[in-house]
């Protein structure tokens, strides 16, 4: 038996290992729901894809708020974007377009890479509704646009602005 097995079978995993294995099954769970959804209900599925990932947008977002005493600004939604970001192993590059519009590029997305190995990008079902929830979640000030979608070869370009009306709801023109 190897030092790696007998370390981990006794508990002792190594931090990098344990966080790399959790992603790896997250990225796994979030793109089977997606598929399973979709080849079983087809647009029906889809929806309810959406709506789990609309919901845990939301609910992180207060979560957030709480523990990294956000505020509600345009750039405590950034914030919460690169933590959430960075928790999954996304590598994101930000661009101020001015004081009141920021986009967001991902030179690396793992969820991206999953989808793509399952050959389907998911992210208008899973990743699109999850940060637009978290954003509007931060401040209801904010908007979401997607400046450039993703596609089978390229991650996505997405923008953080103000605008709209603030008592809009989630998911409503």
């Amino acid at each position: 038996m190897g030092l790696a097995r007998k370390l981990a079978v006794r508990g002792m995993i190594p931090s990098p290992m344990k966080v790399a294995e959790i992603r790896d099954n997250l990225y796994r769970l979030m793109t089977e729901l997606a598929v399973v959804l979709d080849e079983r209900f087809g647009e029906a599925g889809r929806d309810a894809v959406a709506e789990v990932f609309r919901r845990l947008g939301t609910e992180d977002a207060g979560l957030l708020r709480e523990r990294l005493e956000l505020g509600d600004s345009l750039q405590d939604a950034l914030d919460a974007w690169l933590v959430v970001g960075g928790l999954m192993g996304a590598k994101i590059r930000v661009r101020w377009v001015n004081d009141s519009r920021v986009e967001t590029e991902h030179p690396y997305c793992p969820q991206h890479a999953a989808f793509v190995k399952r050959g389907s990008v998911y992210c208008d079902t899973v990743c699109l509704p999850y940060v637009e929830a978290l954003a509007k979640g931060i401040s209801h000030r904010v908007r979401m646009d997607v400046v450039v979608p993703a596609d089978m070869s390229h991650t996505c370009t997405k923008a953080l602005y103000y605008g709209g009306d603030p008592n809009e709801q989630l998911g409503q023109p």
